[in-house]
C-alpha cells in the first residue's frame, strides 16, 4: 500500500498552509519509513513552490490499484464518485471543519454524504474539526483519526532582540485588519510601527516575527491557524481571533481573544499591550511557559505518531467500511487537468528562489 495525497494547486503567489501540511506529512512518512507516500496535484506538473524540501510527486497515470488516496475535504464529493467504483480506497483529510459542505460545481449534498460514508478514515487536524465532523456525521465518529501538524522551532523561536513592532497578515479578514490598523496609527505610543506580512517566504516571515512584540490575528473560520502559533513561538503577544480551530491552544498570557468584529476592543487591547511593553524590561519571561507548551504540542514526534496511528488503522480496515477491492483489470482513471506553460514557468521561478534561500 502507498498513501497518495491528492492536493489542490494554489496560485503562484498564494501561501496555502493546508498544502504545506500535506507536503510535511508526506515527507515525514517517507523519511521515517512508516509507509511510502506521494503527492498528486489536481494540475499535472504542479509543485507547491513555498516549501524547502522536494516532494515525491506523481500523476494520475502512476496510480496503482493498491494505492490509498487521501482527499482534501473540498475535493471529496467530486472524487469519491470516481474512486469508489474503480475499487481505489480513500480517506478524507479535513483541515477545516467549516468546509465540510464545500464541493465542486455539479456536486450535491448527497455527493458529500456519499464521500464520507465510503471513506476508510476521516483525518482531523484539530479538536474543533473533530467536533464539527461528529456534528454532521455522528455515526462516523469512530472513523475519525486526530492528526497533528508541526512547527519548526529552529526557525520560529523567540529572540530577545525585539523592537517596537506589531505584525499581522492583511489577507486575513482584510476589512477588519484595515480598520484596526487605521485606528492604531493614531493611538500607538511614539516609535511603534505596524508591518503586514505578505508575499514572504518562511525565513522572511520568521525574521519579522522575531523582531515584533505583538501579532494581531484576524483568522477567519479555520481548522487550525498556524500563523498565530508561529508568532507566539517567536515571543509575540498574540491578540485577536482564534478562528475556531485555534481555541485549543489559545491560552493567556501568550494569547488574548477578541470577539470577531469587536474592532473597538481589538484596538484598545493592542494599544494597552503596546504601552505596557514600552515600560517593561524583559517581556519574554512571562511568555516562556506558554512557548514551551506550544513547542510540545506542535512537535514533530506528535505529528509522526498520529500518522502512524492512521496507517495502523488502514491496515486493519474492515471490509464493511472499505470500498470494493480492485479488480484484476485495473484501468487508470483521470483525476488531473493540464497546467498552462506560463504558470509552470512562474512556479519554477518561485520554487528556485525558495530553495536558494534555505
Amino acid at each position: 500500500m502507498r498513501l497518495v495525497y491528492f492536493c489542490t494547486s494554489p496560485r503562484t503567489n498564494e501561501h496555502a498552509g493546508g498544502v504545506k501540511v500535506i507536503y510535511d506529512h508526506s515527507s515525514r512518512l517517507n523519511n521515517s519509513g512508516v509507509i511510502s507516500s506521494a503527492i498528486m496535484h489536481d494540475r499535472r506538473g504542479y509543485e507547491y513552490p513555498w516549501v524547502k524540501h522536494a516532494a515525491h510527486l506523481i500523476s494520475d497515470r502512476d496510480l496503482r490499484p493498491t494505492d490509498h488516496l487521501v482527499l482534501p475535504e473540498i475535493k471529496a464529493a467530486q472524487l469519491a464518485r470516481i474512486l469508489a467504483p474503480s475499487g481505489l480506497k480513500y480517506s478524507i483529510f479535513v483541515q477545516n471543519g467549516y468546509y465540510l459542505r464545500d464541493r465542486d460545481g455539479g456536486c450535491t449534498d448527497a455527493d458529500v454524504d456519499y464521500a464520507y460514508q465510503n471513506a476508510s478514515a476521516i483525518l482531523s487536524i484539530s479538536e474543533d474539526t473533530s467536533s464539527l465532523i461528529s456534528l454532521h456525521y455522528p455515526h462516523l465518529t469512530g472513523r475519525i483519526v486526530r492528526v497533528f501538524c508541526s512547527v519548526d522551532d529552529s526557525v520560529f523561536s523567540a529572540d530577545r532582540k525585539k523592537r517596537d513592532l506589531i505584525t499581522y497578515m492583511p489577507r486575513k479578514n482584510g476589512a477588519h485588519a484595515a480598520a484596526v490598523v487605521f485606528a492604531l496609527k493614531k493611538r500607538l505610543p511614539t516609535n511603534w510601527e505596524i508591518r503586514g506580512i505578505d508575499g514572504m517566504n518562511e525565513a522572511e516571515v520568521a525574521a519579522l516575527l522575531k523582531e515584533s512584540q505583538i501579532f494581531m490575528s484576524f483568522s477567519g473560520l479555520e481548522g487550525l491557524g498556524l500563523p498565530p502559533v508561529e508568532a507566539a513561538l517567536c515571543g509575540n503577544y498574540v491578540i485577536g481571533y482564534h478562528g475556531g480551530g485555534g481555541r485549543e491552544y489559545w491560552a493567556s498570557p501568550n494569547f488574548e481573544e477578541i470577539a470577531v468584529g469587536d474592532l473597538g476592543t481589538f484596538v484598545r487591547r493592542v494599544e494597552e499591550r503596546a504601552r505596557l511593553l514600552s515600560s517593561s524590561a524583559d517581556n519574554l519571561v512571562e511568555l516562556e511557559p506558554g512557548i514551551a507548551r506550544l513547542r510540545a504540542h506542535f512537535f514533530q514526534d506528535n505529528e509522526l505518531a498520529a500518522l502512524q496511528r492512521f496507517v495502523d488503522k488502514l491496515k486493519i480496515d474492515t471490509p464493511s467500511r472499505a470500498t470494493a477491492s480492485p479488480t484484476a483489470g485495473f484501468t487508470p482513471i483521470r483525476l488531473q487537468k493540464r497546467m498552462r506553460l506560463g504558470r509552470w514557468l512562474a512556479l519554477r521561478q518561485v520554487r528556485a528562489r525558495t530553495r536558494a534561500s534555505t
